[in-house]
Parts: C-alpha cells; sequence; structure tokens
C-alpha cells in the first residue's frame, strides 16, 4: 500500500495536499512496476497513466515529461533501498564482530534476490540507464555515496584501516552477487555460496585489519 511518508521531500513539494501527494506516489509506484517488468523503454507518460488508473492528464499535471517522471521513481527507488541497508546495519547492533556482519549482509543480499527481486531488476535498469542520463548520474552518484558512508562506519567499528576503501570493496562485492543471481531464481545451493563468499571476504579483511594494527 503506498505510504505518502515514504515520498523524498522533494517529491511531496507539489501539490499541497495529502491526495495530491497520495496520487503522485501512486505515478511513481506505477512507474517502477513498469520499470522492473520492461525497463526503462516500457515508460511512457501513456503507459505509466494507465498502471496507475489515471487519466493521463493527471500523470502530466504531476510531472513535467517522462525524464521528471524517472527522476523521481529512481529517488524512490534509492530511498527504498538505503534504507534497507540501515535497517540492515542497525540490526547489528554494537560489539561487532566480521562473522556477524557477513551473516547480516548474506541475509541482505539474499532477501533482496528473493523478496525484493523485481526491485532489484529495477535498480539495474536505472544504473546502467544512468551511463546516458546526466539526471540519473547525480542521482546513482548521491546514492552511492550514502551506501559507501553507510558501510564505511561498519568496517570502522570493525578497526579498518582503510574504511574508504574496504567499504569500496564490499559494495563491489554485494553489487557482484546480486548480478550473478539476478538472472534466474535462487536456488538453495546459491544462497549457500553468497554467504560462503561473504565469509571469505570478511575472514580475509580481518586478518588484514588484525595485521594493519599489530605492531612489528
Amino acid at each position: 500500500m503506498t505510504q505518502v511518508g515514504d515520498l523524498p521531500e522533494e517529491v511531496l513539494r507539489m501539490p499541497p495536499s495529502k491526495k495530491g501527494a497520495r496520487r503522485k506516489s501512486e505515478i511513481i509506484d506505477a512507474a517502477l512496476r513498469i520499470i522492473g517488468q520492461e525497463g526503462l523503454q516500457g515508460v511512457s507518460m501513456r503507459t505509466v497513466a494507465a498502471e496507475a488508473s489515471v487519466p493521463l492528464g493527471t500523470a502530466t499535471y504531476y510531472f513535467t515529461d517522462k525524464d521528471d517522471l524517472i527522476e523521481a521513481a529512481f529517488a524512490r527507488h534509492s530511498q527504498r533501498e538505503t534504507a534497507r541497508v540501515v535497517s540492515t546495519i542497525a540490526r547489528m547492533g554494537e560489539n561487532l564482530k566480521s562473522s556477524d556482519v557477513a551473516a547480516r549482509l548474506a541475509d541482505f543480499v539474499i532477501q533482496g534476490l528473493t523478496e525484493h527481486r523485481t526491485h532489484l531488476i529495477t535498480e539495474h535498469h536505472f544504473l546502467n540507464e544512468s551511463a546516458r542520463r546526466e539526471n540519473l548520474q547525480r542521482a546513482s552518484a548521491a546514492w552511492l555515496q550514502s551506501l559507501q558512508a553507510h558501510l564505511e562506519a561498519t568496517v570502522t567499528a570493525l578497526s579498518s584501516s582503510s574504511p574508504k576503501t574496504d567499504a569500496r570493496l564490499i559494495l563491489a562485492v554485494l553489487a557482484g552477487l546480486e548480478v550473478d543471481n539476478l538472472s534466474t531464481p535462487l536456488e538453495p545451493a546459491n544462497e549457500r555460496a553468497i554467504r560462503a563468499t561473504l565469509e571469505r571476504l570478511f575472514a580475509g579483511l580481518d586478518v588484514l585489519w588484525a595485521n594493519e594494527t599489530t605492531p612489528h
């Protein structure tokens, strides 16, 4: 069910009424569904209006054109995925161990590939298109910087001496695991492989961090 509070501030700015914001939210969610099913090429003001069950004039009232709508849809997706990352990290609590972080991030990837598979497909459509659209490039860069910052804080708590580099490494591995497993439904063997990969990654980082902090 659409939640008005799930919208970014820039999306809520106009119109001021809750009913208007809810309608705008429904149009954005309709665009996200189409992108997940057909890619960005399937998006037009007409197809989104039909998916949202609103007149075409309603869609064009809230969004000046297709690019405006796609940018708002990416903002919605980025906000939701960032919230999912933050929630995953928050559940780890204090006194972190590398093995715990590996397990929670494996849960995150597996959940994305099962419960949120369509969202991940949508995400990769956005990221591919950002190579050609300047407005999406800016949105993509801001989103990735946010994810990077959250991971930097996590690895800093694990005594990383190079949190920026280590966070980039972890993000790259997470993205690779998603891409490698996105084309087909996730099987138990794939889940085990994801867990083993992240366990090995963090075991290796643990050794590196220990060596960096041990006096020679």
